[in-house]
């Protein structure tokens, strides 16, 4: 740390020195009130008490800047002797770093370029002039995004001008200090005249040339030789084999008076906009030749897109769970526009601080568009920024920041939605007009934990399943007329008296299940997540197959994309002998959520009960390279592998659930048929012996003991556990038709008649 830096400054704490500019320093410091990292910049040099009042005044004024293109001002204070603004902390690297020797390919000169011509048009658009724009100001994310350094600081009362290349002696001009770095500075701050958005125009026709170049257009060893190159040399046009039409660009912004050049950042913004357009790249693109080229989709194009994670910007870990919910939101509220594929939330959550750049994930989650944003929440408030990117170009479409009461959170997500919405053009229908119309106040405490209980219910461990149902019924307790929190208890309970995790019996969880899936139906007939649980409930409890079918797809009617309707719908066409219809649900799934492991862990389970232990081998390996301790993937795959008769691989599998469920009962019984498939039968009996004594103290579905009696072929038995499992209505039972476990004993009259008492096909 600098040991001239004050140890407190108001409520941050100074930690570390992190760089010195031209008229102040700036430190990383500690937001004791908010419990997050910001940065200082501390103002020094030759500021006398009405200059450091004009800069403060001018500072306070870019404050009221809010895009994500623009660091954030967050205070702007004085404090004894010291003057300082506090700001974002920002990780990057300035651009002045990045550039290469003969400049980026065009792709990166336009991409950055719109970046910067969009945050300065937010800023121009708003009265606010830049005046020293350069790459050192610019800094660039580990994404790729853009973020503009010092708006309302560069007019700077030191006179002494620093670049990275160049530092000179103060120039006046008719007795006046100007303001600016010299290589960006226009023919008129050199004359001392007022800097204006034309200004900002010209220093970033500099930068752009740099980026293309790899050098400045104007050189000078001296302060006055660079000057009179500014002035009145010649300005050259870009070096081939880059594009004429960026070369006119660049050259109208490097036009000697204001009056020929671009008004301001807007105009500049639209014109490199034309530029993406195919025709208008008139000359090859530099270190693209050997690539195909990739047709951009204009905005009225985007049908499909991805809501990255979005940043959580209060420091707090515990905030981690009010982010992340509000990015499934935004996700969920977006999903109901049927014309448009939303990426669901467990997909995109993998990309929660990865370093990858947007085109690269667009690509991989295959969508046209990306949303990104941040999160800040303070004191009952919520301020959401969001940007819209047209992926294959990293193109800005769309920025906006929001800002409302933590009461009024459900509205703010429609609000967001509906503009997105509108900037890509999407047709909306008047139901969906209607339900992203906004939501009701909901409290605040209900909100945090429903969304905590989402939180855990995607996570389908043991533990995790027992915490979400705990904050759902939290949540529902502190706001009973919250529709969603009903409808995620009910999701809650169905999962823990679902026979994969048998974490309750189905007696006792279903009923509960029912009863919070009916209440949310009371509260918001059109809630799609309710009537995705209802049908559940009917299939998996009920087996009351009509009002099953009715129930999903009124829910795949109101909320097309959402995943786990589509899981839903799939086990209960399979049960009902469709089974074309339940892979293609499968599917389904899987273009809404490509990278979650339950949806893919559903496709592997289907190959297993088509009889296809191959591809479900693939496809269960390919989810657990998404996460190689997700406890179901393991366990089929075992399955997979005893249909293969691979035994030892099999055993190796279910033995890998046992040790990371911590011995839960539904894996112990799949050890136990997997030993018992292989002949181990002690090792089968022991594993009954365990099971049958955990019974005596907690739930037990009773199917899995019956599937070892049936791989040890003890039919007695394997039947008189079966009528205890249908007495539990178990809802895997549903499935006897058509898994293989029951091929032996399909001309059993006991088995024919527990079909006939489920009304399955037989």
């Amino acid at each position: 740390m600098d040991v001239r830096a004050p140890d407190q400054i108001g409520r941050y704490r100074v930690t570390a020195r992190l760089g010195a500019g031209g008229m102040g320093t700036v430190y990383r410091a500690y937001d004791e009130k908010l419990r997050r990292d910001v940065a200082i910049k501390l103002l020094h040099g030759t500021l006398d008490e009405g200059n450091a009042t004009q800069l403060l005044h001018e500072a306070r004024a870019a404050s009221a800047l809010n895009h994500p293109g623009i660091c954030t001002i967050y205070e702007v204070e004085n404090q004894g002797d010291h003057a300082f603004i506090v700001m974002e902390l920002v990780e990057g690297q300035p651009l002045s770093d990045l550039v290469p020797r003969e400049g980026f390919p065009v792709e990166s000169v336009v991409r950055y370029s719109l970046q910067v011509a969009d945050a300065l048009a937010h800023a121009h658009g708003r009265h606010v002039v830049h005046r020293d724009v350069k790459p050192s100001n610019i800094l660039v994310s580990p994404q790729g995004r853009i973020k503009i350094l010092d708006f309302g600081l560069a007019k700077q009362i030191a006179t002494q001008f620093t670049d990275r290349t160049t530092q000179s002696q103060s120039l006046l001009s008719g007795g006046s200090a100007m303001e600016g770095t010299l290589p960006y500075m226009a023919p008129e701050q050199l004359r001392g005249e007022p800097a204006t958005t034309r200004t900002d125009v010209w220093a970033l026709g500099v930068v752009l040339y740099e980026l293309a170049a790899g050098h400045r257009p104007y050189e000078g060893d001296t302060p006055f030789t660079l000057s009179a190159a500014i002035l009145g040399g010649v300005t050259p046009s870009l070096p081939e084999p880059l594009p004429p039409s960026l070369s006119r660009i660049v050259l109208r912004c490097l036009a000697r008076d204001p009056s020929d050049r671009y008004s301001d950042a807007g105009q500049l913004h639209a014109a490199l906009e034309a530029l993406e357009a195919p025709r208008t790249l008139d000359a090859p693109r530099r270190a693209a030749a050997s690539r195909p080229a990739r047709r951009p989709t204009t905005r009225g194009r985007v049908r499909s897109l991805a809501v990255l994670p979005l940043e959580n910007l209060s420091g707090q870990p515990g905030d981690e769970f009010f982010t992340d919910g509000m990015t499934d939101a935004l996700i969920t509220t977006l999903a109901q526009i049927r014309a448009l594929r939303v990426i669901s939330r467990t997909s995109v959550m993998r990309y929660k601080g990865a370093r990858k750049s947007l085109p690269e994930i667009a690509r991989e989650l295959s969508v046209d568009a990306v949303v990104e944003g941040t999160v800040l929440r303070s004191e009952g408030r919520v301020r959401i920024a969001t940007q819209l990117i047209h992926a294959a170009t990293d193109t800005h479409l769309w920025a906006k920041q929001y800002e409302t009461d933590v009461r009024d959170v459900l509205t703010l997500q429609s609000q967001v939605a509906r503009a997105i919405a509108d900037e890509i053009r999407i047709q909306l229908s008047p139901h969906e007009k209607s339900r992203l119309a906004g939501g009701r106040p909901v409290n605040p405490a209900a909100y945090e934990n429903f969304l905590k209980g989402r939180h855990f219910w995607y996570k389908r461990s043991p533990d995790a399943l027992r915490k979400a149902v705990d904050y759902l019924q939290q949540a529902v307790a502190a706001d009973p007329g919250f529709a969603l929190a009903h409808a995620g208890l009910a999701d809650g309970y169905v999962t823990l008296g679902w026979d994969l995790y048998g974490l309750a019996s189905p007696s006792e969880a279903y009923p509960q299940a029912k009863q919070a899936a009916q209440k949310a139906l009371e509260l918001d007939p059109n809630c799609g997540e309710a009537h995705a649980a209802a049908g559940w409930i009917a299939t998996g409890f009920d087996w009351d197959w009509t009002a099953a079918e009715r129930a999903f797809k009124r829910a795949i009617e109101l909320q097309p994309q959402y995943g786990p309707v589509h899981i839903f719908y799939s086990h209960f066409l399979r049960a009902m002998d469709r089974t074309e219809e339940s892979l293609a649900e499968s599917r389904r799934a899987l273009e809404c959520d490509p990278l979650g492991l339950v949806l893919n862990m559903h496709l592997g389970w289907h190959h297993i009960y088509s009889r296809r232990p191959e591809r479900a081998v693939e496809q269960l390996l390919k989810t657990l390279e998404l996460d190689r301790t997700f406890i179901t993937a393991h366990m089929f795959l075992g399955q997979a592998y005893e249909q293969l008769g691979t035994f030892s691989d099999s055993i190796a599998h279910y033995e890998k659930a046992v040790e990371l469920s911590q011995r839960h009962a539904p894996y112990l019984a799949e050890l136990g048929h997997g030993y018992a498939a292989a002949g181990r039968r002690t090792d089968a009996m022991a594993m009954l012996d365990e099971l049958i004594q955990l019974s005596s103290r907690q739930y037990v579905g009773a199917r899995g003991i019956a599937e070892i009696y049936l791989a040890l072929d003890d039919r007695d038995n394997a039947f008189s556990w079966l009528e205890q499992a249908f007495s539990q209505r178990n809802g895997w039972l549903i499935h006897m038709r058509e898994n293989p476990r029951y091929d032996r004993v399909r001309s059993d009259p006991r088995y024919l008649n527990l079909l006939q008492r489920l009304n399955l096909p037989s």
